[in-house]
C-alpha cells in the first residue's frame, strides 16, 4: 500500500489527510494558529506558526496511521489564497504574512485600477481589490519600502511551506491565478500588469501546474516533520482549487457550495468568458488546462462565529434558537458583509448589519436572519454562473455549515435546488491529497482518484413552498447593497 499526504494551510488551522491507494482516508490531524490584527482592517499571520502546525500535524498523522514514512509516496499542499509572504534570498520572511482577509490596501488598489484597470480586467477578469495579493504588494511597496527593497521573492502562503519542505522557491498556477497579477489566458504571471504598476516582475517566481513534482523533502524537513527525506512534493493548489477537486467538481454541471470562514460557490469551466468581470473570481483548476469560477461571501461562517462569541453560546444553542424562528425571520434581514462584499459587488467599504429589527424579534430571529443572509449572498454566485451559460445540474454541499440541518435546508430552499451532501470531510486537504496521488503516480488521473475517494451522502430536497417565499425575500435582499452603497462610501 502506498500513501498520498494532503496538507491544507487554512485561515485558522492546518489540516492533514493521509490517503491510501484505494482512496481511503486512513488518518487525519489538525492544529490551530492565531490571526494577528494590529489595526482595523489589517489581518496577518506568522509564517513560522504555519510551519509548526505542519510539523505537528504531519507527525500526528504518521503516528496514527502506524506506517513507515517511506510508504508516503508524495505530498501536496493546499493553501489560503491571496496571501503575500515577502522573503529574502534565504527564503526567510521579512515581515508577517498579509493574508486574504487583510483589507488595508484600498487606496493602492484605487491607484492600480486607475493606472492599469483595463489591462487587469482583460487579463485577470477582475478589478484589483484589497483581497488580491497584488493589492498587498502595492501597499508594502508604498508603506514599507525597506521590506520591498530587501525582498527576493513574494510567495503565496502554501508555496512558502513548499519551500520549507524542499528548499525550492517557486509558485503554483491555481494559487497564483487569483492574485490579480496573473494572465489567466496564457497561464503565467502578467509582466505587463506588473511593469505597468512599477512592480518588479522578478519577485514573482515561475509557476507549475498542480500535479507537477517540484522537489523532494530535505533531510532537515524530514527530521522536523517525520517524513522520509526524498519524498516527492507536488505543486499543490490554492485552497479553493483543492476544495473544488475534493468536491468532485471536475466536469460541467456540478456546483459545490460551502460555509467555512468565508462562504463559497464554485463550478467547472473548460475556458473563460469576460461576461462576469469583477463579479466572480476565475482561477486555474488543479486539472491542468482547466478553470474554475468562484463566487464568495467573505465572512459567511465568520458571521456566525462572531455572533456565537458575542453572546457566549454554542453552535448547538444558536441552531436550536434559529429553528424556533420562522422562515424569513418575520421581516428581519442580515447583511453578512463584516469585512466587505465580494460577489457580485466587490467593495471593501461595505459593512454588515441587521435591518428590520422590531421589539418582537428575539435572538433566535437574529440567528435565523444571519443564516438566511449568508445564503442569499451565495445565491448571487449561482445567478452569475447562469449568466455565463454554465449549467447547474447538481449542487453539492460539504463541511462547515452543512453540519447544520437547518442551514443546509435553507440552502436548498433559497437556491430552489436539491442539494447532495458530501460525506467526505476536510475537502481542501483531500484535494491536496488527490493532487499528490496523481502527481506521485498512485492514481492514473483525477477522475479515477475522485471516484475512489469522494463519498456523497443524503439528498436535501428543496421545499417548493418555502422556495417561493424565499424567492421574494431574495429579491428584497438584492436591493440592499445598491441602496446602501453610497452610505458605505462615506464611512
Amino acid at each position: 500500500m502506498e500513501y498520498a499526504l494532503g496538507i491544507d494551510l487554512g485561515t485558522g488551522s492546518t489540516k492533514v489527510v493521509l490517503l491510501d491507494s484505494d482512496g481511503e482516508i486512513v488518518a487525519t490531524a489538525s492544529a490551530d494558529y492565531p490571526l494577528l490584527k494590529p489595526h482595523p482592517g489589517w489581518v496577518e499571520q506568522n509564517p513560522d506558526d504555519w510551519w509548526q502546525a505542519l510539523c505537528q500535524t504531519v507527525q500526528a498523522v504518521l503516528r496514527e496511521a502506524e506506517i513507515p514514512n517511506t510508504a508516503v509516496r508524495s505530498v501536496a499542499l493546499s493553501g489560503q489564497i491571496n496571501g503575500a509572504v515577502f522573503v529574502d534570498g534565504r527564503g526567510s520572511p521579512l515581515r508577517p504574512a498579509l493574508i486574504w482577509l487583510d483589507h488595508r490596501s484600498q487606496a493602492e488598489c484605487d491607484w492600480g485600477n486607475a493606472q492599469a484597470g483595463d489591462l487587469i480586467r482583460s487579463r485577470t477578469l477582475q478589478k484589483l481589490n484589497p483581497v488580491n495579493t497584488l493589492g498587498k504588494v502595492l501597499w508594502v511597496k508604498r508603506h514599507e519600502p525597506e521590506v520591498y527593497a530587501q525582498a527576493h521573492a513574494i510567495l503565496m502562503p502554501k508555496d512558502w511551506l513548499v519551500f520549507r519542505l524542499t528548499g525550492v522557491l517557486g509558485a503554483e498556477m491555481s494559487d497564483a491565478s487569483a492574485s490579480a497579477a496573473f494572465d489567466l489566458f496564457e497561464r503565467r504571471w502578467s509582466n505587463e500588469i506588473l511593469e505597468k504598476l512599477e512592480v518588479n516582475p522578478e519577485l514573482f517566481l515561475p509557476v507549475v501546474e498542480s500535479p507537477e513534482v517540484v522537489g523532494q523533502v530535505t533531510t532537515e524537513a524530514g527530521s522536523a516533520t517525520g517524513l522520509a527525506a526524498g519524498t516527492r512534493v507536488c505543486g499543490g493548489g490554492g485552497d479553493i482549487s483543492c476544495m473544488v477537486l475534493g468536491s468532485g467538481v471536475i466536469e460541467k454541471g456540478i456546483v459545490s457550495v460551502g460555509i467555512g470562514t468565508a462562504g463559497h460557490a464554485v463550478t467547472f469551466a473548460d475556458s473563460l468568458s469576460d461576461a462576469a468581470v469583477n463579479q466572480l473570481w476565475p482561477m486555474c483548476h488543479a486539472i491542468p488546462g482547466k478553470y474554475a469560477w468562484l463566487g464568495c461571501t467573505l465572512t459567511g461562517g465568520a458571521s456566525l462565529i462572531w455572533f456565537r462569541d458575542s453572546f457566549g453560546m454554542t453552535y448547538e444553542q444558536l441552531n436550536a434558537e434559529a429553528e424556533n424562528a420562522p422562515a424569513g425571520a418575520e421581516g428581519l434581514f442580515f447583511m453578512p458583509w463584516l469585512e466587505g462584499t465580494a460577489t457580485p459587488y466587490p467593495d471593501a467599504h461595505a459593512r454588515g448589519g441587521f435591518l428590520g429589527l422590531t421589539l418582537r424579534h428575539s435572538r433566535g430571529h437574529m440567528v435565523r436572519a444571519l443564516m438566511e443572509g449568508v445564503v442569499f449572498d451565495l445565491r448571487h454566485s449561482l445567478e452569475c454562473f447562469k449568466s455565463l451559460g454554465l449549467p447547474i445540474e447538481e449542487v453539492r454541499m460539504g463541511e462547515g455549515g452543512s453540519r447544520s440541518a437547518l442551514w443546509r435546508q435553507i440552502h436548498a430552499d433559497v437556491f430552489c435546488h436539491d442539494l447532495r451532501l458530501i460525506d467526505t470531510e476536510d475537502l481542501s486537504a483531500v484535494g491536496a491529497a488527490l493532487i499528490a496521488g496523481v502527481g506521485g503516480g498512485i492514481f492514473p488521473d483525477f477522475p479515477t482518484a475522485c471516484k475512489a475517494t469522494i463519498k456523497l451522502g443524503e439528498m436535501v430536497r428543496c421545499d417548493p413552498e418555502r422556495a417561493a417565499f424565499y424567492e421574494e425575500a431574495y429579491q428584497r435582499y438584492c436591493e440592499l447593497y445598491p441602496t446602501l452603497k453610497s452610505w458605505f462610501e462615506k464611512g
